[in-house]
């Protein structure tokens, strides 16, 4: 990064300013003269006394006519102080009122880039680079630059800027990224792929940050872009695995990508090693559990749920899915009082658990036992989730078996609307209040797509 702070220690200690003495004497506005005395007494104390140098800068700044060197110095003064938008305002000031001064440049695009504002650094160092080349020239600056341009669409100026900042430093990762991405936006995917996998086998990068850009590509490759270039897909994946063998992010990028195509084998494998490597890692277990859940073996789920539950602690609000999850499976298997239990768990952690609740009431529904506690409950899931449709049918079928079908009626309507047609039990329900409303004509129209879509799902 290329910005001068001209060796400005000032301490915030220093910087509780007192009243300082000025000068007794009135100085005319016009008398260059005494400012350029007093600038330069002021920029001598800058290491030694800042506090008395900042009191000078600020009084040449208040009490004459705007000066670019007195700003300058104010802006440097204000951003070792970490106030920032005093410093900006100083160095904008600064470059304006010399709009020639390559110096006042440099620090503005070295402030900017120092907040991470990369365009804005990126546009005052184009003209600094065309100004004096053999300066800017870095790769660094070149990278900036090349961001800026592909930012902007302008390819060619990019990828330019990035093979530019290659050359000074081959091994350069942003620069490598930065042409990746280039060839890629430009359908250049050979190019794209050998800088991309250059950029995975550095081991300097961050691995989150590099497992994260892969996941993004991976995310949005379509079925031709895989058939096509899986293999270089897999060699990425691979790689970054390679060279973090240990790294979370890296193990769990791996699992699930061999896991979404198909490997589920090889994809367990991944996920096997991130719990030896971190056996008491939730979110690592958490994963195990949903991949488990979808192999559909109960027991094993159930397992995996109590080591959850104890590597995490009973009252920690982090185990919930895992009591919600367990809750769900004793039900499916059959045994409610057990499922009720784990419940009870969830909302003793968190009582306005929509999810938790919504279930409750309806398998307490389901045995027709407990129906006032029922409603109370799902009212407060539908509260919290008035478009869900599972929740708004579960609150009027528990009005239907409070005998309230009138009330009922408008909750599946507005199920339907927010996606409950695409449910068969939502359909059943319905066609099932209408029936008991009177309406024959319309709930056998319900209950008629309620049968087409359970044969189709019997196909």
């Amino acid at each position: 990064m290329i910005f001068r702070m001209h060796r400005i220690l000032v301490a915030a200690a220093l910087l509780i300013l007192t009243a300082f003495p000025l000068p007794a004497q009135k100085i005319r506005s016009d008398d260059r003269t005494v400012v350029q005395n007093v600038l330069t007494d002021a920029v001598s104390m800058l290491d030694t006394e800042p506090a008395k140098a900042m009191a000078q800068l600020e009084y040449l700044d208040k009490g004459f006519a705007p000066d670019d060197a007195v700003k300058y110095y104010l802006g440097l003064i204000y951003y070792s102080l970490k106030d920032y938008k005093a410093a900006e305002e100083y160095l904008v000031a600064a470059t304006r009122l010399d709009s020639t001064n390559i110096w006042y440049k440099d620090a503005l695009a070295g402030f900017y880039s120092a907040l991470g504002r990369n365009r804005e650094a990126a546009d005052l160092y184009i003209p600094l680079l065309e100004e004096r080349p053999s300066y800017y020239a870095n790769a660094y600056t070149l990278t900036l630059i090349g961001d800026r341009y592909l930012a902007t669409y302008q390819d060619s100026l990019a990828l330019d800027s990035y093979t530019k900042a290659l050359a000074l430093n081959p091994d350069y990762s942003p620069a490598l990224l930065g042409r990746a991405e280039t060839n890629r936006m430009s359908g250049n995917i050979p190019a794209f792929f050998a800088d991309t996998h250059a950029f995975v086998l550095d081991p300097t990068m961050n691995p989150y940050a590099k497992c994260n850009y892969i996941s993004q590509l991976l995310n949005h490759a379509d079925y031709n872009f895989y058939r096509t270039w899986g293999a270089q897909l897999d060699t990425l994946v691979n790689s970054c695995v390679r060279t973090h063998p240990s790294d979370s992010s890296a193990l769990k990028l791996a699992g699930s990508w061999y896991y979404s195509t198909g490997r589920k084998e090889k994809g367990m494998e991944y996920f096997d090693s991130l719990l030896e490597e971190y056996p008491d890692d939730l979110s690592s277990h958490y994963i195990r559990l949903s991949l488990l859940y979808d192999g559909g073996n109960m027991k094993q789920v159930l397992d995996e749920c109590e080591r959850i539950i104890e590597i995490g602690g009973e009252k920690n609000p982090e185990v919930i899915p895992a009591l919600t999850t367990a809750g769900d499976c004793w039900h499916a298997i059959g045994n409610d009082s057990k499922a009720m239990k784990y419940y009870d768990k969830v909302l003793r952690l968190e009582p306005d658990n929509a999810n938790t609740l919504n279930n409750y009431a309806y398998y307490l529904s389901l045995s027709g036992k407990n129906l006032k506690k029922a409603q109370k409950m799902s009212r407060t899931a539908v509260g919290k989730e008035p478009d869900n449709p599972s929740y708004l049918d579960t609150y009027g079928w528990i009005l239907h078996l409070l005998g309230k079908d009138l009330e009922a009626k408008p909750y599946f309507k507005r199920a339907l609307v927010y996606g409950g047609k695409d449910h068969l039990e939502i359909l059943e329900h319905y066609s099932t209040v209408l029936e008991a409303l009177g309406e024959k004509e319309l709930s056998q129209y319900y209950r008629g797509l309620a049968e087409n879509k359970k044969s189709s799902a019997e196909q």
